[in-house]
C-alpha cells in the first residue's frame, strides 16, 4: 500500500518552508533552476584518416536520420554531466516545467524542494489539505511530492505523501498519483488538478482509517521483540562478523524509535510499531552512507521501492 522514508535528528528531510510558497521560489532558494544543454555524443576516433579526431555517431535511417544518436544533459552553470541518452529523448531546458505545472494546480503550497547529486533528480513538496489528528496529538499531513529527473532515472510524477508530524516520519504513496506533460492548457491543468486531488485525499483517507484501526489494537513490548525476531532473523552462532553487526544495527535501531514513540505515547499499538520499524530503516538504516546518515538516500530508496523492513512489517501488522 505504501512506503515510507522519514527525517533524520527530528529536521524534515526536505528541509521545508515554515510557510507554503510559490513553487518556483521554493525551487529557486533550493537551487533547482538551473538551465541545461544537450551536446552530441561522440568519440575520438582511432580510425579514422586524422587520428583523434571527434567521430559522432549519427541515427542512420527514418525521419531523425542524421541526427546524433546520443546526447549529454550538461549543467550551463558548472559543466557537470546530468545524463546520456538517446536522440528520441524529450529536451526540457529546467526544472522550471516542474514548478510551473505544481503551481498551476496548487498555487503557494509548495513547503519544500530537494535536488539530488549534481543536480540529476529534484523533488518538490506541497501541503494540499488541513492536517488530521489521529488521537493523543498524533497528526498526519496529506501533501504532494513531484519528482522528476535528467537523468531518466525518474521520469515525472506526482506521488501522494503523507506526513507524521512526531519525529516528522512520511509515508510515501507506493505508485504516482498521475504522470505529468508540461502544458498550459487550462483545460487539462485543470482535470489534472481534480484527477489529483481527489486521488490524493482518497489515499489519505485510506491511510487514515489503516492508522485508527492500527492504533486500536494493543502490541507489547514482547510482541514488538517478536516482530523484530520475524523481520531480522538473529544469525546463527557461526555467522560472520558482518552479519553479526548488521543484525545488532538493525535490531538497536528499531528498538531505540519503539522507545521514542513508547515515551511520547504511552502503550503500544501497532501503528507505533509500524512507525518504529519504517522509522528505523530510513533514519538509520537505509540512509546510512560510510559511517554518516544520508537523507537524500533515504528518500531515493523510499521512492524506488527499496524499503523491505517497512514493507514486511505492514504486512504482518495488518494481517
Amino acid at each position: 500500500m505504501l512506503h515510507s522514508f522519514d527525517s533524520f535528528t527530528y529536521h524534515h528531510l526536505f528541509n521545508a518552508e515554515a510557510n507554503p510558497a510559490n513553487a518556483l521560489t521554493v525551487m529557486k532558494e533550493r537551487g533547482a533552476l538551473f538551465d541545461v544543454v544537450y551536446p552530441a555524443s561522440g568519440y575520438e576516433s582511432e580510425f579514422s584518416i586524422f587520428p583523434g579526431q571527434m567521430t559522432t555517431p549519427a541515427v542512420e535511417s527514418g525521419v531523425n536520420k542524421g541526427k546524433p544518436l546520443h546526447k549529454y544533459v550538461i549543467r550551463e552553470d558548472t559543466g557537470d554531466v546530468l545524463g546520456l541518452h538517446s536522440h528520441s529523448y524529450a529536451e526540457t531546458k529546467s526544472y522550471r516545467f516542474l514548478g510551473d505545472t505544481a503551481e498551476a494546480l496548487f498555487p503557494n503550497s509548495a513547503t519544500s524542494c530537494t535536488v539530488f547529486g549534481k543536480g540529476e533528480k529534484v523533488a518538490l513538496t506541497q501541503h494540499i489539505v488541513e492536517p488530521t489528528d489521529l488521537g493523543d496529538g498524533d497528526v498526519i499531513q496529506p501533501s504532494l511530492c513531484w519528482i522528476t529527473s535528467f537523468n531518466g532515472r525518474w521520469k515525472t510524477s506526482v506521488y501522494d505523501l503523507v506526513e507524521r508530524l512526531f519525529c516528522q516520519n512520511q509515508l510515501v504513496g507506493r505508485t504516482p498519483l498521475v504522470g505529468v506533460k508540461h502544458t498550459r492548457n487550462h483545460d487539462s491543468l485543470l482535470e489534472m488538478r481534480v484527477n489529483v486531488l481527489e486521488a490524493a485525499i482518497a489515499r489519505a483517507d485510506a491511510l487514515k482509517r489503516m492508522a485508527l484501526a492500527l492504533k486500536d489494537q494493543s502490541f507489547t513490548d514482547a510482541q514488538f521483540t517478536g516482530l523484530m525476531l520475524q523481520l531480522v532473523p538473529k544469525p546463527d552462532d557461526d555467522a560472520h562478523g558482518k552479519t553479526v553487526n548488521l543484525y545488532e544495527h538493525k535490531t538497536s535501531a528499531c528498538g531505540r524509535r519503539w522507545r521514542d514513540e513508547r515515551k511520547e505515547f504511552g502503550a503500544g499499538n501497532r501503528w507505533m510499531a509500524y512507525n518504529a520499524i519504517q522509522g528505523a530503516e530510513q533514519h538509520e538504516i537505509n540512509g546510512r552512507v560510510r559511517g554518516h546518515v544520508s537523507r537524500d538516500r533515504a528518500l531515493e530508496k523510499a521512492i524506488d521501492n527499496q524499503t523491505p523492513l517497512a514493507d514486511k512489517a505492514l504486512i504482518l501488522l495488518t494481517v
